[in-house]
């Protein structure tokens, strides 16, 4: 098992649907929802690596999921078998506020300097310039691009990162 550095300052926030899964993963959850590529992982594990290291704040809809349940074990423990782990949830109004949740939960923590978001839809992100140039938007990890025309330095750091893994 590799273990990363977790570097304090920079944040992955996280979708797990469109990211860690696409429309052609075959493997199910414990509760029979659509499951988790491990390729997928690796890549993000390698990426965080190459990086510098960083944490792990769910943004995703699976943040609602209690951390004793079987859905959120297999989750962790996909992520735990390459040396991540989840360190925080965003709080939001399901679907309509994931980029004000990423925002409150920024504010939360002052010590984050840099970030990205990994996600497979636009939600609000487009409604703060902050969030919308740290979205790597994907289609299955493999396919993240930028989804603004002047994305942030630490987005195309990380994207060079995925890309080279």
């Amino acid at each position: 098992m590799k273990k990363n550095k977790t570097n304090q300052k920079f944040v992955i926030f996280l979708d797990v649907d469109g990211v860690l899964n696409s429309r052609t993963t075959v493997k199910q959850t414990p509760m029979g929802y659509r499951g988790i590529d491990e390729a997928r992982v690796k890549m993000l594990a390698d990426a965080i690596s190459k990086y510098g290291g960083g944490k792990i704040v769910l943004s995703s809809d699976w943040k609602e999921l209690k951390p004793d349940e079987e859905d959120y074990v297999y989750l962790s423990s996909k992520l735990e078998k390459y040396g991540l782990k989840i360190s925080g949830k965003t709080v939001d109004c399901r679907h309509n506020g994931r980029g004000a949740g990423i925002l409150n939960y920024m504010e939360e923590h002052s010590e984050i300097e840099e970030f990205v978001i990994l996600d497979d839809n636009l939600f609000d992100f487009q409604d703060s310039q902050k969030l919308w140039e740290r979205l790597l938007l994907t289609n299955g990890l493999e396919f993240a691009k930028f989804a603004s025309r002047t994305p942030a330095v630490e987005t195309m750091v990380f994207l060079e990162c995925l890309k080279s893994c």
